[in-house]
Parts: structure tokens; sequence; C-alpha cells
């Protein structure tokens, strides 16, 4: 008796919702060039003590990874892809399972059809039914709305560490702002808007809790985020700690250039806050307005970005495993 097993079509869903959020990792790490991933994988590969020879992986087979309508893609690849992207090797493990999941699922909802001969004896051989179909154990849509109902509940807690940050400021006279943490924690987990949103928020929530010479300093929570945000997509990708002290810098510098025109135009130089005095003092001894402003709160911006920022770091290496996080070397700084 000779029997034929044949495949059905197998349905690629799992695997282009794979790809789509594949895409969508690539687009927020910078739009890096498929040639680019591939060094980055031939060069880790290298590292682990594989032969440069051996090491190399073909620009065509990481594009493929970026397909959709797949019905199989390299799990061990994809993994190295989210490396390369910068993910922690938790985030990669993770996504490596679901792509071996994705393809499982594929497989068994296709199930397979057989197709009867006859035998020697002209007896048809016994029918067997197909394999059923294995639901997926969570839809997409369920899903997502999981994923904009952590994503709303970590910008809430986002806003509300920079309105403690600001309080503990109030309360102990600190040199410091702290009123970013938050802001910083967003831009680098989630993306450099939705840090924007965070640093909007804390500044409107701030005046309305009585402290209304918050708002107009608004725009340097905005500018903030947005450095931090796309500067750590774009400049400390798989670069080390170095960019991201240098990152800090730029953000603090970018803040002051915003904030010291706020300060001066609108507040006279005097916001209520322990620059201040620094500035004061610089006045009296005969330095222009301008310039003590900028150099105080220059100053003490330095040292408040640089506690925000690795405060922020260590925040969203944390809320990596929630798989909101789609920023690069989140565990390698």
């Amino acid at each position: 008796m000779t029997v034929e097993l044949e495949r059905t079509q197998a349905s690629s869903e799992p695997l282009d919702r794979l790809v789509e959020d594949l895409q969508r990792l690539r687009n927020t790490a910078g739009e890096v060039s498929y040639a680019e991933i591939a060094a980055l994988i031939a060069r880790t590969r290298e590292a682990h003590g594989i032969t440069p020879a051996a090491a190399r992986v073909a620009r065509s087979s990481v594009f493929d990874a970026f397909r959709m309508g797949r019905r199989r893609i390299n799990a061990v690849l994809v993994e190295e892809i989210v490396r390369a992207l910068g993910e922690d090797e938790a985030a990669a493990a993770l996504w490596r399972k679901r792509c071996l999941d994705a393809q499982f699922s594929a497989r068994r909802s296709a199930g397979f059809v057989r197709i009867d001969r006859p035998d020697a004896s002209g007896e048809p051989a016994e029918s067997a039914a197909p394999h059923p179909p294995v639901a997926p154990l969570t839809s997409h849509p369920d899903r997502r709305a999981l994923a904009v109902a952590l994503t709303v509940a970590l910008l809430v807690g986002c806003v509300g560490v920079n309105l403690f940050g600001d309080g503990v400021v109030d309360k102990f006279h600190l040199p410091v702002w702290l009123d970013m943490i938050g802001t910083a924690t967003a831009a680098i987990a989630l993306g450099p808007w939705h840090g924007a949103l965070v640093g909007v928020l804390t500044n409107l929530l701030g005046g309305l809790q009585g402290n209304p010479e918050t708002l107009p300093f608004a725009p340097v929570n905005v500018v903030g985020a947005l450095v931090w945000g796309y500067g750590y997509r774009l400049f400390c990708r798989n670069r080390g700690a170095l960019r991201f002290l240098l990152l800090n810098v730029a953000v603090a510098v970018s803040c002051t250039l915003v904030a010291v025109p706020i300060n001066v135009l609108v507040f006279s130089g005097v916001a209520g806050h322990a620059s201040d005095l620094v500035a004061s003092t610089m006045v009296t001894i005969g330095e222009r307005l301008w310039v003590a402003v900028f150099s105080a709160n220059l100053m003490l911006s330095l040292l408040d970005k640089l506690v925000a920022g690795y405060i922020a770091l260590l925040l969203a290496r944390f809320l990596l495993p929630l798989g909101l996080g789609r920023s690069p070397e989140l565990g390698r700084q």
C-alpha cells in the first residue's frame, strides 16, 4: 500500500506578524541597513570565536528575514538580528522562541491532507483525518490592546517619577531638578515622542499643582526627550558606555540652550531654583546676566542629566521583559 502525505498551503499569518514587529524594531533602531545588520552579526560571531569566513552572513539572508509571506524563517538568525538591533540576550531569546512558536503554529494550522492511493489489491487505504488547527494562545488584537494598556501605565508612571523627583528637590532644596528621570525613561524605553509626551504632562500637572513657573519650561522637557530618544538609537547603539555618557552631556547642553532664554526673558534670571543663587553671585562679581544664568544652568544641568540618564537606563532595563522596549543595547551599557 502506498500512502502520500501532501501539505496544504500553510498560513503565513503568525510569521507575518513576527516580521511586522521585526520591521518595526528596525525602524525604531534608526532604519539600520540590511548590510549593516549583517556586518554586526558577523562581528558578534567573530567575538565568540567563529572564524571570519564562517561568521559571514549574506545581506540577502537578512533581507529575507524582513520579507512578508514567509512560511519558514531561521529562528537563530532572527535572534542574531534582534541582538544586532540592540536588544539584550534575554529579549533576543524571546524573539527566537516566538519565531519557533509562530512556525509551529503555521504548520499545525495548515494541517495535512491524506491522499489515498489504492494498494495492489485494489483496496483503498484508510483515510486519516487532517491535523486539527491549533488556535493561537492570544489573538493579535488582544496582544495589541495589552501593549497599549501597558504603555499607558508606563507613561503615567514616568510622569509620576518626574513629579516625585521635583517634589524631592523642593523639599530638600537640592541644586538639581530631577524632573526628567521619567522623561528619559520613556524616551529610551518607548521612544522619543513618548518621552516628549511625558515631559509635557509633567509640566502641565506641575502647573496645576501650584507651580505655574514650570509651565514655560515644558519645551526643555520636550527637547531633552527628543535628544535622549533619538540620540540613544542613532548614537549609542552597540557603541559602549562612553557614548551614553556623551549623550547625557548633549542632553544637558541642549536643555540649557532652551532653558536659559526662558529663564532670562520670562523670569529675569530668577525662576525659583538653586541655580539662581549661583547666577546672582556671578552677576554680583560683574558677570553679565546671560552669561551668569547660562554658566550656572549648564553646570547644574550636567549633574542633573547624568543622574537622570543613568537612572533612566536602569529603569528601562527592568522594563524590557514587558516587551514594550524597542531600544537598542538596554542590557549592554
